[in-house]
């Protein structure tokens, strides 16, 4: 894909809103960068469009934008002209957009809900919204899943819900209302252990599928400080948050893991 001025404003979009994302990306090869910037400045789009507006309807109408779109993938229409709607278009399938929908319809929780009712739709979430655009932006087929790569996108998508706990907290969410420390470290526990054994067959993923687990290279650290201590939670996120990993993030791009 050809980095153009829509490529380009994916990128700044990613730069501007989701640093840490941008930062990895970067350390890509070139030629994967752009299928990345796309995916993740959907994201972007999608995860924000909750919290734009305190009105839950125009909040609605900005994720319906975003599925009608994806129709027009599914129905090979005319995709209509947007820095990020154009571009995807270009990069994803009738099949990986269906999935998209999913991911979309996900975000309703955010506008709609302050708590989930149990372990198991919290765990939906984190697929919905980082499972299948993890699947997309490594160009997996969505209708097979492999189970290491599950399992390694399902902790990183923890350890980014328990990154942004205080953030949520400010707008009004309960993230995890109902689960207790001991409950949360136990999640961190079989995070860490489902990232450790995905780790062990790297050898299994394609470059593409690597490169897109290493944007979440701070994961293991996250996880891991929480499952030490869970009822401080928002206090090592806060301390995390001002830990650039420098080392850790030049090691883990050299070795290409996560």
């Amino acid at each position: 894909m050809l980095f153009d001025d829509d490529i380009e404003f994916c990128a700044s979009l990613v730069k501007e809103s989701d640093p840490l994302r941008f930062r990895s990306i970067m350390a890509a090869p070139e030629k994967l960068r752009s299928y990345y910037f796309v995916i993740f400045a959907l994201n972007v789009e999608v995860s924000r469009a909750p919290y734009l507006t305190k009105e839950p309807l125009i909040a609605d109408i900005r994720l319906q934008w975003w599925l009608d779109v994806l129709d027009e993938i599914i129905g090979e229409k005319t995709v209509r002209k947007h820095a990020v709607a154009t571009p995807l278009s270009k990069c994803i399938d009738k099949s990986q957009a269906k999935e998209l929908k999913k991911f979309v319809l996900a975000r309703k929780w955010d506008i709609h809900s302050n708590e989930f009712d149990s372990l198991t739709e919290l765990n939906n979430y984190l697929y919905e919204t980082t499972g299948i655009l993890f699947q997309v932006a490594a160009g997996r087929n969505v209708m097979t899943k492999d189970e290491y790569f599950h399992d390694a996108c399902m902790a990183i998508a923890l350890a980014n819900y328990l990154a942004a706990t205080p953030e949520l907290k400010r707008a009004g969410k309960l993230p995890f209302a109902g689960l207790s420390p001991i409950e949360i470290g136990d999640q961190c526990r079989i995070a860490m252990t489902n990232l450790k054994t995905a780790k062990s067959h790297m050898e299994n993923f394609t470059e593409r599928e690597r490169w897109v687990l290493f944007t979440g290279w701070k994961s293991e650290k996250i996880l891991t400080k929480i499952f030490r201590n869970p009822k401080n939670l928002e206090s090592i996120v806060s301390q995390l948050e001002k830990q650039r990993m420098t080392f850790t993030f030049v090691w883990k791009a050299i070795l290409k893991t996560f």
